[in-house]
């Protein structure tokens, strides 16, 4: 991608068993609702979400103003945690979970996340073929 990395940390998978498997994201409708509801019983996932928003956090507070903080994580953890930073969103309209090469701008003010943009990357000819 061209950038150097300053840190990198070790968090917990969002793949929690008995409350979300492996790819679990991928078989339900409306993804980022589910992880809202999953998220607000205050299991592990929850813990989870929590531990990696706080992370985000911390990385948007290590930056001087003015510019902007790239998180590269993986699938599985990127959709609990944003719902964990932005939890009245309208999460449905997030529509599926994030694929490679997706990803998403978050406002950060007042010691909070305010805004999501989500940024899809296009499909490849293979994977539009199916």
């Amino acid at each position: 991608m061209g950038w150097a990395v300053d840190d990198t940390v070790e968090l917990p998978s969002g793949y929690v068993p008995g409350e979300v498997e492996h790819h679990d994201q991928w078989g339900w409708p409306r993804p980022f609702v589910r992880y809202a509801e999953l998220i607000a019983r205050g299991g592990a996932l929850a813990a989870v979400a929590e531990e990696h928003r706080k992370n985000w956090i911390e990385v948007v507070r290590s930056v001087p103003d003015g510019s902007a903080a790239l998180v590269v994580s993986h699938g599985g953890s990127i959709e609990p945690t944003l719902v964990s930073c932005l939890p009245d969103a309208d999460h449905a309209s997030w529509g599926a979970p994030f694929s490679h090469l997706d990803g998403i701008r978050l406002d950060f003010e007042d010691g909070r996340f305010t805004r999501a943009r989500l940024h899809r990357a296009p499909s490849t000819p293979l994977e539009a073929a199916g």
